[in-house]
């Protein structure tokens, strides 16, 4: 089975839209290759590709929780992967990693900015553990908001990091809310292969 190889998700403009995505895929000369409708009870984004082959996509999609527009790649070259990662973020001009986690630091007295931001950090982190993500995801999960907590449960399930187990038995076993624990929860049982998350 060929390894398939992605870039990290490229969080877009709130103002973006899918035909800044397919100008570039039209720059690079790769056509349309299909549409998948968004599913909301399984947090499934409706998306939309291009490529000349599978062994190299450029996908483009709203987040079904945050509503983040987003972009990412993926293929079976890696080396081939990551040039087009570069390219995509010459022309879109994504929020940068820095920018993501300043974003959370910024807005943590905002409840409602706070818990966007808090999705958007699970949403554009990197593919690979890093601390300051998740130290920055573990102290919304302390904050009195109840959202802002969800949101942080909810952006540990973008990146599946095994590192988020502990927090998410604690918030599922100790959150005062019983709301975040049945999140937390369910986005638990997703790491450990009993289910799939629903919102």
């Amino acid at each position: 089975m060929t390894d398939i190889f992605s870039s990290r998700t490229y969080l877009l403009s709130p103002r973006s839209n899918e035909e800044e995505v397919a100008t570039v895929a039209e720059k690079l000369g790769w056509p349309l290759i299909g549409r998948l409708p968004e599913d909301v009870s399984a947090l499934a984004p409706r998306e939309t590709f291009w490529g000349k082959s599978q062994d190299l996509v450029l996908h483009y999609q709203e987040d079904v929780i945050s509503k983040s527009p987003c972009a990412f790649l993926t293929g079976a070259n890696k080396k081939q992967v990551e040039t087009a990662a570069r390219l995509l973020e010459a022309q879109l001009k994504p929020a940068t990693l820095e920018e993501l986690l300043k974003a959370a630091e910024a807005t943590k007295n905002l409840p409602d900015d706070y818990a966007l931001a808090v999705l958007r950090l699970g949403l554009g982190a990197p593919e690979h553990f890093d601390e300051r993500f998740s130290a920055s995801i573990a102290r919304a999960v302390a904050h009195e908001d109840e959202e802002v907590r969800k949101s942080a449960a909810w952006a540990t399930s973008y990146t599946a990091w095994p590192q988020f187990v502990p927090l998410l038995t604690e918030m599922a076993e100790q959150d005062p809310s019983e709301n975040v624990r049945r999140v937390a929860q369910k986005i638990l049982n997703a790491y450990t292969g009993e289910g799939t998350p629903e919102e």
